[in-house]
């Protein structure tokens, strides 16, 4: 008899050690996944009795808010497609998207302060969530909006000295007000122009010649000598009997007048002299092959080395063609590391959570990503990047007064015309702002994206000020 009642114990024991470890898997390690699951009804409970906290622009623009509307609580975008790919949606039928699903619990006032925390899961009384303050400079926000209206594309501003987004756009868009989107969710999502689409971090798209700023500050890296050569361009480049061509025949061109005239041949044979393993390690640190520490999840960057083995699929990378394809928000971040001597900061949309009183209850804090090169290749690939905005293929991004690093890009693709990019920071020392422009079948760079990027880079240069900038002045 005792036998029996000793096993049954230890059977109940048991099962009751399985069940906690079970309760604590949930409450730990799945809790915060769960709870952000559209499927699961507990926060949307809390939505009935919180006031879901309001998302505000870097000078505080309301941007989005919630009010009681026929007794119950109501999400209103004020900005509607313009922020729509940033701060999504809260919809009950299809569930949170951008920063109000990364951000939903301090939004509900479940993260902050524990007394208001409990107060909200027990529904001791009607509380207000706490509130976000983007880093998002609402004027900036809205000129790359109208800029970009005749296209589908992107546009990525962000200060490089601290990852700060100061714009995130991506055309075409949608309303993200739950009404008109629980109605028109089927057009959308089978909408050929893929309006859901944030094409500024989920849209991999093949570089073209902007890549070749990469290219050259790892060649610089591998050759010290590399910026005292020339190299003789006849327009084309014979490689295992394919014919990789250039706009016309170059000449002797160095490093500086290689870039400014985006010379094929001279980055096509850079390449081949890297080699493969050399190339892909460059590539690496610059952040190809890892996905990008950002708070909207995004595409990864991947780093195609295979393609790299045969001379032809390395110099197409090398000059931004073949199986290299790249995010603006990344090359965005590309473009900045080389203007902040080869440092490149971790981006970020979120700069402040308040209280409902405006208390200052977390903070960001700029942080570094990683190292891209030395400060003395960037230095060298931005005095090239200077020459190409003063007197190549960039000239249509260039500020009177102000110094301009930029690169074009015109980047061939199988759909039709090729998609124009410029990415460029300002001024060229000490950078204040760094800009990505895709134009998606938008032909030349500089001619479609570069104007862009150019009245960009002037109205934050505005915002911001230049008071101590004054050395970049000519």
């Amino acid at each position: 008899m005792r036998d029996s009642i000793k096993k049954f114990s230890v059977f109940i024991i048991a099962c009751f050690l399985i069940y906690s470890f079970y309760l604590v898997y949930l409450q730990l390690l799945k809790g915060p996944a769960l709870i952000k699951n559209s499927a699961n009804p507990r926060p949307w409970i809390l939505e009935k009795r919180v006031i879901r906290g309001g998302i505000y622009a870097r000078e505080g623009e309301k941007l989005a808010e919630s009010a009681a509307l026929k007794g119950e609580m109501s999400r209103r975008y004020y900005f509607g497609p313009l922020y729509a790919h940033l701060i999504g949606y809260n919809s009950r039928r299809l569930g949170k998207t951008g920063l109000e699903r990364i951000y939903d619990q301090e939004l509900l006032g479940l993260k902050g302060s524990i007394i208001k925390s409990w107060k909200v899961r027990w529904g001791l009384e009607n509380v207000r969530g706490n509130d976000l303050y983007l880093t998002i400079d609402h004027k900036i926000q809205e000129r790359a909006w109208r800029l970009l209206a005749p296209y589908h594309g992107a546009v990525v501003a962000l200060n490089p000295q601290t990852g700060e987004i100061l714009a995130m756009t991506s055309r075409p868009s949608f309303d993200p007000s739950a009404q008109s989107l629980e109605g028109s969710w089927e057009a959308l999502k089978n909408n050929p122009a893929h309006p859901l689409l944030n094409r500024a971090i989920m849209g991999l798209y093949p570089p073209g010649s902007t890549l070749k700023i990469v290219t050259a500050a790892i060649g610089i890296k591998e050759f010290s000598q590399l910026t005292d050569e020339s190299f003789f361009c006849r327009g084309e480049l014979k490689i295992q009997g394919r014919r990789l061509q250039d706009l016309r025949a170059h000449g002797w061109v160095d490093l500086d007048r290689a870039l400014a005239l985006s010379c094929n041949s001279y980055f096509a044979a850079l390449g081949l002299r890297l080699g493969a393993s050399r190339f892909a390690d460059g590539l690496q640190d610059f952040g190809w092959g890892k996905e990008i520490a950002f708070e909207l999840p995004g595409e990864s960057i991947p780093l195609p080395r295979e393609s790299f083995l045969s001379a032809n699929g390395l110099a197409e990378a090398a000059v931004g063609q073949g199986e290299i394809v790249i995010s603006p928000l990344f090359m965005a971040l590309v473009a900045g590391s080389l203007g902040n001597d080869g440092v490149m900061m971790k981006p970020y949309l979120v700069r402040e959570i308040r209280s409902s009183d405006s208390a200052v209850v977390w903070e960001a804090r700029p942080r570094v990503l990683r190292r891209t090169v030395s400060p003395q290749a960037a230095a060298r690939v931005r005095e090239a990047m200077v020459q190409a905005v003063e007197r190549g293929t960039g000239t249509a991004g260039a500020l009177p007064g102000i110094q301009v690093a930029g690169k074009t890009g015109s980047a061939e693709n199988q759909e039709g015309p090729p998609h124009a990019w410029f990415v460029a920071f300002a001024p060229a020392v000490q950078p204040r702002v760094a800009v990505s422009v895709l134009i998606e079948h938008g032909g030349q760079g500089g001619k479609a994206a570069a104007p862009i990027a150019r009245e960009l880079m002037k109205l934050a240069l505005t915002e911001r000020g230049l008071t101590d900038g004054r050395q970049n002045f000519r």
